[in-house]
Parts: structure tokens; sequence; C-alpha cells
């Protein structure tokens, strides 16, 4: 990673360990609802299930949100 990646990447992660992760409304906590819903949508969008399982696509979701926001800026956040 070139340094000035990892300067930016560094500064994001501070703001969102200094902005409380874990509280809705939070940066972190934005992040990890846009990507909770790509994933969602794009679950939804490959047909792989019913509608019933809705709730179930919810959780898978921001599960995979949360694993990416730990992964990739070390911050707990939950959907």
């Amino acid at each position: 990673m070139s340094t000035e990646i990892e300067k930016a990447f560094n500064v994001i992660k501070k703001e969102m360990v200094d902005d409380d992760p874990g509280v809705p409304g939070s940066y972190a906590h934005s992040w990890h609802c846009i990507i909770a819903m790509m994933c969602y949508d794009a679950i939804r969008d490959a047909d792989m299930v019913d509608a019933v399982f809705n709730d179930d696509i919810h959780s898978v979701a921001n599960d995979a949100a949360s694993r990416f926001m730990k992964l990739c800026f070390d911050v707990e956040t939950k959907g």
C-alpha cells in the first residue's frame, strides 16, 4: 500500500473510532448500513432466496457488513 493511501486509510479509521462506531448514525455505522444494503440487494437480486426469508437476508447482510468493518477499520458495528 502506498504511503499516501495508508495515511488516508488511517485518517478514515481514526474518524470512525472517534465517532463511537457502535452508535446508530455514527460515521462507521453509516458505512456499515451502506455495505449491508449492498449485500442485501445483491442477495435479493440473485433470486437465491424466497421472500419469506427476508429477515434472514437482513441478518446475513448486517453480519457481512460487520465483518467488513472489523477487518477493514477494526471497529465494531452492528445493524
